[in-house]
């Protein structure tokens, strides 16, 4: 389901899942590397962006490691200044990261 090597353990692929409902239904999400599998920051202010952009003027793009993984725009400075370029991901029902969760069939 998430494409986790065939040599994973168990019990670590357990540890790192989420489980939620939606809809009627079980939705997982598993811990990867920048995964977030809690709730999207559909924020159009980000406080990481305009401190990174203030130490970065005019930076053609705003690393996740400053806006955080959840958020859902991507960023750029604009002088000192922090903007959206735009969305990078859709946001489901509730408020996650549509691309992240996967439905237990």
């Amino acid at each position: 389901m998430f494409d986790v090597p065939a040599d994973m353990v168990a019990s670590h692929v357990k540890a790192t899942t989420s489980v939620r409902c939606m809809n009627g239904a079980v939705w997982l999400c598993n811990y990867g590397a920048n995964l977030s599998c809690g709730k999207a920051d559909a924020s159009r202010q980000s406080p990481g962006a305009d401190r990174f952009c203030k130490q970065n003027p005019d930076s053609i793009g705003v690393p996740m490691s400053a806006t955080g993984h959840a958020t859902v725009y991507d960023w750029k400075c604009v002088g000192r200044d922090a903007r959206i370029i735009g969305q990078i991901v859709e946001i489901d029902g509730r408020g996650f990261i549509a691309e992240n969760w996967k439905q237990l069939e």
